[in-house]
């Protein structure tokens, strides 16, 4: 018992060490961090084949992980993108949920919350969530989240923006490169 504790101890400041380091360097890393030495193995593999872009097996990684440290909110994220990527909505509409029942302003939980329900073909929610979306270090990506949103509110009900054609000019502004 007091081997364990010590395990993750020192698994806590080893992460406090290189995450402080990454900031000084300016490397921001959004690796998800097991809390105890013994989900760290199952943690690991659930990040390398999200590497990998094996979305499947990374999503029954990542369950097995929330399983035991399911306040977890970096591996729910995770989760959550791989079912998107998989095109499973709806679960995947649940995790951003969840992570944004514990944090309102998580910007990825909401970017990709809409997404989903730009997908589900439901504009008009997605415009309401992205309207939370603020993140002043993505220029580009918040003016394609405004234009989208301007372009389904002055739409007619009659007249609304294709759901495919909205989330495919986000995911495009997410898919290239950033520059500083």
């Amino acid at each position: 018992m007091a081997q364990d504790k010590k395990e993750e101890i020192n698994v806590s400041r080893r992460r406090l060490l290189f995450g402080f380091m990454d900031r000084v360097r300016g490397n921001q890393t959004e690796t998800p961090v097991a809390a105890a030495s013994n989900t760290a193995p199952l943690l690991a593999q659930a990040n390398e084949a999200y590497k990998a872009g094996d979305l499947v097996a990374a999503t029954g990684f990542y369950r097995s992980f929330l399983q035991s440290e399911s306040g977890n909110a970096e591996a729910r994220q995770r989760l959550g993108e791989c079912l998107y990527r998989q095109g499973q909505y709806i679960q995947a509409k649940v995790e951003f949920e969840r992570l944004l029942q514990k944090n309102r302003k998580d910007n990825r939980a909401i970017l990709y919350l809409g997404l989903v329900l730009a997908r589900l073909d439901r504009v008009q929610k997605a415009a309401v969530v992205w309207k939370l979306f603020f993140d002043p270090h993505s220029v580009t990506l918040q003016r394609e989240l405004n234009l989208q949103i301007a372009l389904i509110e002055s739409a007619a009900e009659e007249q609304m923006p294709e759901a495919g054609p909205v989330a495919d000019a986000v995911e495009r502004v997410l898919t290239q490169p950033k520059t500083a």
